[in-house]
């Protein structure tokens, strides 16, 4: 064989011998980072458009005292639980809830992050409305449905996601007559969902270097939203109660569930400690 065929062949095992080892260097690297992490989602505390029966969606009322504590409440659940991060939507209600819980777990020293993302569904022109019960028979009529029984029997666990999207149709035929700008009227349940899982998607990758928990507080319906895009058999629609989390956990590329949905008992055992 000739000398300059050698060398040539040499070389290229060189090449080779290194291009596989930098690719098992890359592979090892990356499995290395991609620890899991553990999402507590949270929804906010009750609210003064939760007692008097208001859609709030986008709109900001803030939280009760009964919602104050219990944000105090679900901290106090949660002590023990070390978080990397900490994030809510940009509404008071989602913000007084993280920061409450986070004083309260003894997470001072964590810095809130804001990600409107994590907002609630936007009901448009049907926001604030006195008395919510008018909004949902309303939704059922627009679909042809006898009764808001009839709706929810007939839709079952994608019951909220109907509803959003008749918030969505109503407003956008303006059913009520109002003069309100189209960046604000309602979402669509695909928009939410969207945008629920971008925000969540995006937390929990730039934490997966490090891993570990993190606390993410939201909104009832559009944490329904999100989980209606799992896939989750577990998933039924219903409502989530105020401080209620939701456990996921982020590995590879996919949110796994961690437990019941929209679980009551981090508020339950942080009430229980606070009335001792």
């Amino acid at each position: 064989m000739k000398k300059w065929l050698k060398t040539l062949i040499s070389f290229v095992s060189v090449i080779t011998l290194f291009l596989v080892g930098a690719n098992v260097t890359e592979a090892k690297s990356s499995k290395a980072t991609n620890k899991p992490v553990i999402i507590y989602l949270a929804r906010h505390g009750e609210t003064t458009a939760n007692v008097m029966h208001l859609a709030q969606g986008w709109s900001d009322f803030t939280l009760t005292d009964n919602g104050v504590k219990g944000a105090q409440y679900l901290g106090l659940g949660l002590k023990g639980v070390k978080f990397r991060a900490v994030y809510s939507g940009d509404l008071t209600r989602q913000e007084k809830t993280a920061q409450g819980a986070l004083d309260y777990s003894g997470n001072k020293k964590i810095k809130l992050q804001i990600d409107p993302r994590l907002r609630e569904c936007n009901y448009g022109s049907y926001e604030g409305r006195q008395d919510i019960g008018k909004n949902v028979p309303e939704i059922a009529e627009y679909y042809g449905y006898k009764d808001v029984a009839d709706f929810q029997a007939k839709t079952g666990k994608l019951f909220q996601n109907k509803m959003q999207d008749g918030y969505y149709a109503l407003d956008k035929a303006n059913k009520l007559n109002t003069t309100l700008p189209e960046q604000y009227r309602a979402e669509q349940s695909t928009t939410v969902q969207k945008r629920m899982t971008a925000a969540l998607t995006a937390i929990a990758k730039k934490q997966q270097k490090k891993g570990g928990n993190v606390l993410v507080v939201s909104s009832g319906m559009s944490i329904n939203m999100f989980l209606s895009a799992q896939d989750y058999p577990e998933y039924q629609g219903i409502g989530i109660a105020n401080d209620a989390v939701t456990k996921l956990v982020y590995k590879n590329g996919k949110f796994k569930l961690a437990g019941p949905i929209g679980d009551l008992k981090y508020f339950n055992a942080g009430k229980k400690a606070a009335d001792k």
